[in-house]
């Protein structure tokens, strides 16, 4: 009988960190849709390309602040609570956006995708904690975290395809119709703890003043959340906004594109068990993976934006491959953080680093829409102004790297008591 229990317990737990994958896997698609849409929200809200960004800097602002709130909500209420507050809100959101027609109402409808988002991710990360035992917790999030971007491919395939074939409203709520099912199968199959464990592994009561303080003074901390910023800025600007209407300046059409983003998740979650491999055989070379992913990054963008006249969807496979690997190494960050700060510090440090990657790309979407609009005041871009404006994300880029440095460099005071001699 105690073979039948533990066997049960295991089928039930993976059952439940399906079910979380699949609230991830909606979030994820809710989070990008917005990006394949961009060239259709211009023409639906007749904006320019700084009016545009705005609706990606709302989403992602609104994600990043929501970070350490969401984290004490989740303490308070519990992860099945979170997931179906989050879904519930993001729905409401896709709901508001699929029949808004001003600009107002389609920012607070992003607004709202934000806020749930922030829920999402954080719950996930704790169910896997509480079900699984602890030599598998770091598989099993670095699985979640991979499988749930496929939500970028269910956002450049077939919510593209409503979008372009049925019209924006039908799009829009075949995404709340998703997250609503979501709801339901967490109501029906998620619970915070295992049967018959119910409050086993209580965590203590901390100041929050003196969580704040660990995470804020710990120099691993900022490291993640600069590796974070450095291996995402690039990619979110690109996946939530620019993305698109940079390739449409290509001449690639709408199945290419999708193509090339379903490709991208695909790398990503092949490279991702790998590099966790990695991170836990070596894990004095964290910061090497973010310097690697980061070079590899930088390098295949000046390349892509060098380049002289359109390319062929085929070109730009080195560029989406690039950001895979960015994508699939910005984890590192969180291992970072989780190794230099203490237990009840961990759930708050893991939002400090999310915070780099999200707070940095807000500024790169922003900054990507400033540009086009010096360059082309009313007019529309061309694949020129796309090149510099896209090529001011180099600047953020730049600061990742002088953070990581000053982050990660070996001090005086970290050498052995021999070399001061």
């Amino acid at each position: 009988m105690a073979s039948l229990g533990s066997g049960s317990r295991v089928t039930r737990a993976h059952l439940v960190w399906a079910v979380g994958v699949f609230a991830y896997l909606c979030a994820v698609s809710g989070r990008a849709s917005f990006g394949v849409a961009s060239v259709e929200a211009s023409e639906r809200f007749g904006v320019d390309g700084a009016v545009l960004s705005l609706f990606g800097v709302v989403q992602l602002g609104t994600y990043a602040a929501a970070q350490i709130p969401a984290g004490l909500l989740l303490d308070r209420l519990g992860p099945r609570r979170m997931l179906v507050l989050g879904a519930v809100t993001m729905a409401i959101g896709q709901v508001l956006l699929a029949f808004a027609t001003d600009v107002p109402t389609a920012l607070v409808a992003r607004l709202l995708t934000g806020v749930g988002d922030a829920a999402t991710l954080i719950s996930v990360v704790r169910l896997i904690a509480t079900w699984f035992p602890t030599t598998q917790v770091p598989v099993f999030t670095q699985l979640a975290t991979m499988i749930g971007q496929f939500g970028q491919a269910v956002a450049a395939v077939p919510f593209l395809a409503l979008l372009v074939n049925a019209g924006w409203t039908a799009a829009w709520g075949s995404l709340a119709f998703l997250l609503v099912f979501s709801v339901l199968l967490v109501i029906a199959i998620v619970q915070d703890e295992p049967p018959g464990e119910p409050g086993a592994a209580p965590t203590p009561v901390t100041r929050p003043g003196q969580v704040l303080k660990d995470v804020f003074t710990s120099r691993a901390a900022w490291s993640g959340f600069f590796v974070h910023w450095m291996c995402l800025v690039s990619v979110n600007a690109f996946l939530f906004m620019w993305g698109v209407p940079y390739m449409t300046s290509l001449g690639i059409g709408s199945a290419e594109v999708g193509t090339l983003l379903t490709i991208n998740v695909v790398i990503m979650v092949a490279l991702g068990p790998l590099i966790g491999v990695v991170t836990g055989r070596f894990p004095r070379r964290r910061p090497l993976l973010g310097w690697i992913a980061g070079s590899v990054l930088t390098v295949t963008w000046a390349v892509t934006l060098l380049v002289p006249g359109p390319m062929t969807a085929w070109q730009l496979l080195p560029l989406i491959t690039a950001m895979a690997i960015g994508s699939a190494t910005c984890s590192v960050g969180f291992d970072l953080a989780r190794t230099g700060v203490p237990r009840r510090a961990i759930g708050t440090a893991t939002g400090m680093v999310n915070i780099g990657g999200y707070s940095a790309s807000l500024v790169a979407v922003l900054l990507i829409g400033i540009v086009l609009d010096l360059r082309t005041g009313d007019g529309a871009a061309a694949l020129a102004d796309y090149r510099v404006a896209l090529a001011s994300q180099g600047l953020l880029m730049i600061a990742a790297g002088v953070g990581l440095w000053i982050t990660t460099r070996r001090r005086p005071q970290d050498l052995p008591a021999a070399q001061h001699t």
